[in-house]
């Protein structure tokens, strides 16, 4: 996989070639790097019949992922609204929008291994009163914060692992516990992407994006031009 500086500067030397009057140094790497993040949120749900069929090479590892023990009620005034019980909860980066957060691949202990059931928020509840529901950990998202509530085998739970694909990368770090240095994404890591997505993105962006930022920039340049022609005469 490419990297995203990679992606990015490729694009920007492909308009150039086709844009050799352009100024191209007034189009920041940052916005280009903007439109491939966009367009790949937009093709996920294309190239994965809606989130199904799930390329591996998407996916990112946040690693072990601390939580932080809140009230059920997770009120910002715990002193004045209690539940009385103790759930588990941890913020992660925005999903790409996929139905029935599919984006959401894996959670679940640090072994990668051991599954934690992902529920709704107004049907976990009733899964957990069922026969066998209350015999597993179980959880669920709001927003970007998901919650986890434990059996009594893993009431101390301190730490799990997610997997998931998000709607930009470099918003995906790994968490790790107290003390230790974070590793977060660089522009210069391989950019998660199957190669297959990307020409679509090549395409779309040097067609619409880029065409247009550059005419856009000839058209003030050419302003500046006549202008500068006219109080010289």
């Amino acid at each position: 996989m490419p990297t995203l500086n990679e992606f990015a500067y490729n694009i920007r030397n492909i308009g150039r070639a086709g844009n050799s009057d352009a100024d191209d140094e007034n189009i920041k790497i940052s916005m280009v790097k903007f439109w491939i993040n966009g367009y790949r949120a937009k093709l996920i749900f294309e190239f994965t019949n809606a989130g199904k069929l799930i390329d591996p090479q998407l996916v990112q590892d946040l690693g072990v992922v601390p939580l932080e023990e809140v009230d059920k009620a997770d009120s910002d005034c715990p002193e004045c609204v209690k539940w009385g019980c103790n759930i588990y909860k941890v913020d992660i980066p925005k999903l790409v929008d996929l139905p029935n957060n599919r984006g959401l691949l894996f959670v679940g202990l640090i072994d990668k291994q051991t599954p934690i059931a992902l529920d709704y928020p107004d049907t976990s509840k009733f899964k957990r009163a069922t026969r066998f529901g209350n015999k597993f950990d179980r959880s669920y998202l709001i927003g970007n914060t998901l919650y986890v509530t434990t059996t009594n085998e893993n009431l101390d739970l301190k730490y799990i692992n997610i997997r998931g694909v998000f709607e930009d990368p470099r918003e995906a770090f790994n968490y790790v516990a107290p003390g230790c240095d974070k590793k977060c994404y660089s522009d210069d890591d391989p950019y998660p992407i199957p190669m297959r997505m990307y020409e679509p993105i090549t395409k779309n962006i040097l067609q619409s994006e880029l065409n247009m930022a550059i005419n856009a920039v000839n058209d003030e340049l050419n302003d500046g031009r006549q202008n500068y022609q006219e109080q010289g005469q």
